[in-house]
C-alpha cells in the first residue's frame, strides 16, 4: 500500500552540508579542548595551577587569610616604615611581575624580558641586603636573590611564578597592595 505522504530525498548538497556541519562543529570542539577556550585544554596547566595553588595554601604558611593580612597591618607599621626604599624596590618589581605574568601570561614568558628583570633583582639585592636588620625580611630577600639566580640559570616558568609570589606578598606586607586580598602565604615577613 502506498504511502501518503512525499518523503524527500537528501541529495549531494543535502548531504555536503550535513557532513560540513559536523566537521565544523567537531573542529571547534578539538580547538576549543586543546587550546583551552572552554576552560580544559591539553596545552594548559591552569587545572595543574589551581591544584598546586590549593596545595600551596594550605602547606606553604599554614595560616589563614585573616590571619596572614592582621600580620600585613602589623608588618606595615613597623617593617614597612622602617624599610621603605625595599617597599618602593618591591613594588615595582611586583609591577612587572602582575604585567609580564598575570592573567595567565605565564605561559607566553619572554625569557629575555626574564632574564633581564632577574638580573637587575639581584644588582639591587646586592646593595640592599646588607643594610636590612629585620630578620624576616633579610631571610625573604634572600630567598629572592636565590630564586632570580634560578631564573638566570634556566627558563622555568615556576620559578618566575615563586619570584612573582614573593613580590607579591612583600608588597602586601611593606606596601599595603591592594589589587587583590590573596596573600600567598610565602614569605616569613607575614608568619
Amino acid at each position: 500500500m502506498p504511502r501518503s505522504g512525499k518523503r524527500k530525498r537528501m541529495g549531494w548538497f543535502g548531504w555536503s552540508l550535513t557532513a560540513l556541519g559536523i566537521t565544523l562543529v567537531v573542529a571547534v570542539a578539538f580547538f576549543s579542548f586543546v587550546f583551552d577556550l572552554g576552560g580544559i585544554g591539553l596545552f594548559n596547566d591552569r587545572q595543574t595551577e589551581t591544584s598546586e595553588q590549593q596545595t600551596e595554601e594550605s602547606s606553604e604558611s599554614g595560616q589563614s587569610q585573616e590571619e596572614l593580612e592582621q600580620k600585613a597591618e602589623e608588618t606595615r607599621e613597623s617593617v614597612g616604615k622602617e624599610y621603605e626604599d625595599v617597599g618602593d624596590f618591591v613594588a615595582e618589581t611586583h609591577d612587572f611581575y602582575n604585567d609580564t605574568t598575570g592573567y595567565g601570561r605565564i605561559d607566553n614568558l619572554d625569557w629575555s624580558e626574564q632574564e633581564t628583570e632577574a638580573e637587575e633583582i639581584l644588582a639591587v639585592l646586592d646593595e640592599m641586603l646588607p643594610k636590612v636588620k629585620d630578620d624576616a625580611l633579610k631571610s625573604d630577600l634572600e630567598k629572592i636573590d636565590q630564586l632570580a639566580t634560578s631564573a638566570l640559570d634556566d627558563d622555568n616558568k615556576k620559578t618566575v611564578r615563586s619570584l612573582h609570589r614573593m613580590f607579591h606578598d612583600l608588597d602586601i606586607a611593606l606596601n599595603d597592595y591592594q589589587g587583590t586580598d590573596k596573600i600567598w602565604g610565602v614569605t616569613n615577613t607575614l608568619k
